[in-house]
């Protein structure tokens, strides 16, 4: 072990920590195997924080950066897995999206996931309930409790390897958050060889289904902010959405808007990874959610997160989307991009609210706020009387 360098280190951590509770479980039958283990468990919380900051140096120096986006096949794995435990054991890290980054760059050219992620059991009930942009969702079971199953769609065998890269992308990122407003991840599972995303299943299905179905009295502006508060999640951990709108809102037994599908996501920075296999996308989304920019031709981003997110503030308080008035959606991208939005209904009388939505689909993305906590504070100031009154 003396003459490993410390990448060879970093990947044999795992199987070192297993040769030591070896080790420690043939201590056991020790008077002092308590105060042995204790004096265990402080060196490991030591030597994982040095190992924390060991990986981020290495991420930050292109050489070793390299050597280790080069591993493949078993020390891949292994370093798949220690970056995926690290991830885990330090999340208020300031320097995570450097590894989110590093951990997607190894899986893709590896091909491999880290190891955490498979499910096992997963036995699928009725039919097809919905699609999406690369898979098709069905209802499932794992060991008794109802899922939701998306399933990678079958495609010409030359775009499979492209659209499994988009799959485990999707995975990977949606397994490093966690967010009451953000629909949780299971795992993975493999469906006569098409790779599955496994997550809670929703019996109120998406916002737009349940606001159907709801009392006239439903408070659809602490829907809203369930997603304002799911959106500054993301965009704090460095994460675009790319596709927000009604159908990728879900609502929880409880009544909580919860965000889904992160198929469009990507980490945002100037190194984020672009799709490859066609223009539609990468720039991605659905056009009458899309900023004018976006629109244009430019990736999405945090501010396209924000316009997207004012039209989808539009659809919640009136149960239709953006320009239904017009079925054709080549005609709303042109309005959109010449500066045209949807006109406030009367049955909303929300002054505050209105002022907030065109802030939000501002022309310029410049012009638009960021979800961050002083827009939080300004939401809450505004909408104090609407938010709290009486059910």
């Amino acid at each position: 072990m003396g003459g490993w360098d410390i990448l060879t280190s970093l990947a044999k951590y795992r199987s070192v920590l297993g040769i030591l509770f070896g080790f420690l479980k043939d201590m056991g039958s020790l008077g002092n195997g308590h105060v042995i283990a204790k004096e265990i468990f402080e060196r490991l919380n030591q030597d994982l924080t040095v190992a924390f900051d060991q990986l981020a140096l290495i991420l930050r120096d292109g050489e070793r950066y390299k050597a280790f986006l080069a591993h493949r096949g078993a020390s891949a794995q292994q370093l798949l897995d220690i970056v995926q435990e690290l991830l885990d054991l330090f999340p208020g890290s300031a320097i995570r999206p450097l590894l989110y980054k590093a951990l997607l760059r190894l899986s893709r050219a590896s091909e491999l996931h880290p190891a955490c992620f498979p499910l096992y059991s997963l036995q699928r009930v009725g039919k097809q309930v919905a699609a999406g942009g690369f898979g098709d969702i069905w209802k499932g079971l794992v060991r008794g409790h109802n899922v939701s199953v998306k399933i990678m769609r079958a495609f010409r065998d030359s775009d499979i390897k492209a659209i499994l890269k988009e799959f485990g992308r999707e995975a990977l990122i949606w397994r490093q958050l966690s967010h009451p407003n953000l629909l949780p991840f299971y795992g993975l599972f493999y469906v006569e060889e098409r790779l599955c995303l496994i997550s809670p299943w929703m019996e109120n299905g998406h916002i737009l289904e349940f606001l159907k179905n709801a009392p006239p009295d439903t408070n659809r502006v602490s829907l809203i902010l369930d997603v304002a508060l799911g959106l500054e999640y993301l965009h704090g951990e460095h994460v675009v959405h790319g596709d927000l709108k009604g159908m990728n809102v879900l609502v929880t037994p409880s009544g909580r808007a919860c965000i889904t599908d992160f198929g469009l996501s990507s980490i945002a920075d100037a190194m984020t990874l672009r799709f490859t296999h066609s223009t539609a996308t990468k720039q991605g989304g659905t056009a009458r959610y899309q900023a004018p920019e976006v629109l244009l031709g430019e990736a999405n981003h945090f501010g396209s997160d924000v316009y997207a997110f004012a039209c989808l503030c539009y659809e919640i308080l009136t149960g239709k989307v953006p320009f239904w008035e017009f079925s054709n959606d080549i005609a709303v991208s042109i309005k959109v991009i010449a500066g045209q939005r949807p006109s406030w209904p009367e049955t909303t009388p929300n002054d505050a609210l209105w002022v907030l939505v065109q802030d939000c689909w501002a022309q310029s993305f410049d012009e638009r706020p960021a979800i961050t906590q002083s827009f939080k504070d300004f939401w809450v100031l505004r909408l104090r009387r609407k938010l709290f009154q009486p059910q």
